[in-house]
């Protein structure tokens, strides 16, 4: 028989109530992640954070308070192991670079498979980064795709 294991809890921040509902609902069925925290706004996703310490954080690029991007430099620069994997609308191109600067672990499309989501989740709980091969060339330093942030 197989140990269970302690589940790894994820805040969801995220403006739309029906999206973060679902994603709680999808990765709860798991036996590897639990949603202890859901937040609409910016400033209601950092409460979050503090308050429920989670294991990890999925935000949004786009916010009413101000932008994921922004949310993740906060979160990252005041817990700097915690992984944070932006979810976006928008094309890699656009908003990865940034994502990646701010100090984001991955950055997921909305339009992908869940399984992609909690695929992220696993490889940034690990220390491992998500982004497209090319994303990572864009950048100066032009690390590796299995670049790893220091723990």
């Amino acid at each position: 028989m197989k140990p269970k294991t302690k589940r790894k809890r994820i805040v969801i921040v995220d403006d739309h109530l029906l999206l973060r509902q679902g994603l709680e609902r999808l990765l709860d069925l798991t036996d590897e992640f639990l949603v202890c925290g859901q937040a609409g706004t910016a400033a209601e996703g950092l409460a979050a954070v503090r308050q429920m310490r989670p294991d990890a954080v999925i935000v949004d690029i786009s916010l009413p308070d101000t932008d994921g991007i922004k949310l993740t430099k906060q979160i990252v620069g005041e817990f700097p192991k915690l992984p944070v994997l932006i979810l976006s609308m928008h094309d890699e191109d656009e908003c990865g670079v940034l994502a990646r600067q701010a100090g984001a672990m991955g950055y997921i499309l909305k339009s992908e498979a869940i399984d992609r989501l909690r695929r992220a989740l696993s490889d940034a709980l690990d220390g491992r980064c998500t982004f497209s091969p090319g994303l990572l060339n864009k950048e100066s330093r032009k690390p590796n795709a299995d670049a790893v942030r220091p723990k």
